[in-house]
């Protein structure tokens, strides 16, 4: 774990900076110059690539362990342009609990252009299985699940995907890569409302994607090209801002909702108490498994 942190403090290489800054520096500018002989440089136009963005983009990735990051306006904005990689008649099976955006993202746009979806408990692999039809894609789901916080396998799921030549999207936003990495566990696709743990801060709306292969990559980036949902130098800089602070906070969030979950446990006014770090919970051994803490939520 040590060395992870020193990947959250200090971030990828810095590939534009001569001043020797030791964060990335806000590159507030739409265009780029053109070298003397008409050619560019790694950069053009803004929405194509920033060097603020491209260095949260490598990070995210970097920390995932994927192919490629892509940073969006929000966390409905990097989902949306996901399944935008999918053509017309795909069937997702999807998490029976979902955060109500994307739930509504799903059911009241997606549903009415082409897209299907069947909720499934994604504990209940033979439910998850029973599931698959022709045209079923991938499968998209939460852990932990929102806002329940519903333990799945991603281990379990996507090796069932992958048997089925199928996809595997995990929403990673409650545990974020410190205490979990889906791709390391045969995801193909992770997502994050990095408005949420990795910004930390409450001042910003963003969401990631970091995909696991150069072929998913490419659609993704295409995409996000095209429809241009990108987020912003100055919100890419507050989102690294987040990731160099995210193990001492997550740290002390997940210590402080231990202590709290284990004192309403006991209380006699509580009915239930859902939280995967009390061993009570149905959830509790597959996060010792494939997670390494149970975040600051209850």
């Amino acid at each position: 774990m040590t060395q992870f942190n020193t990947k959250l403090v200090h971030g990828p290489q810095l590939q534009t900076d001569k001043a020797g800054a030791i964060v990335p520096p806000v590159y507030q500018s739409a265009m780029y110059r053109f070298a003397p002989d008409g050619g560019t440089s790694d950069w053009d136009y803004a929405r194509s690539s920033n060097p603020t963005r491209d260095y949260l983009e490598r990070q995210i990735a970097t920390l995932e362990n994927g192919d490629a990051g892509f940073a969006f306006s929000s966390g409905v904005a990097a989902i949306a342009t996901v399944l935008a990689i999918f053509p017309d008649g795909s069937h997702f099976i999807i998490g029976d609990s979902l955060y109500s955006g994307t739930d509504r993202l799903l059911n009241q746009y997606f549903a009415q252009h082409g897209l299907t979806f069947t909720p499934v408990d994604p504990r209940d692999l033979t439910a998850v299985g029973a599931a698959i039809r022709p045209e079923t894609k991938a499968i998209f789901f939460e852990t932990f699940s929102n806002p329940l916080l519903k333990v799945s396998s991603v281990k379990a799921i996507s090796a069932l995907a992958k048997a089925h030549d199928l996809l595997t999207i995990v929403d990673n936003t409650f545990l974020t890569p410190y205490y979990q990495r889906p791709l390391d566990l045969g995801a193909d696709i992770v997502l994050h409302s990095a408005t949420k743990y990795i910004g930390g801060h409450g001042d910003l709306i963003a969401g990631l994607v970091v995909s696991a292969s150069l072929e998913i990559s490419e659609k993704i980036g295409f995409l996000q090209n095209t429809i241009g949902a990108i987020l912003a130098p100055l919100d890419c800089s507050l989102v690294c801002r987040g990731i160099a602070t995210l193990a001492v906070r997550l740290d002390r969030e997940t210590s402080n909702a231990q202590a709290v979950a284990e004192f309403l446990e006991q209380h006699p006014d509580v009915a239930h108490v859902y939280y995967p770090g009390l061993k009570s919970d149905p959830g509790y051994a597959l996060a010792q498994q494939e997670t390494t803490g149970a975040s600051g939520l209850l």
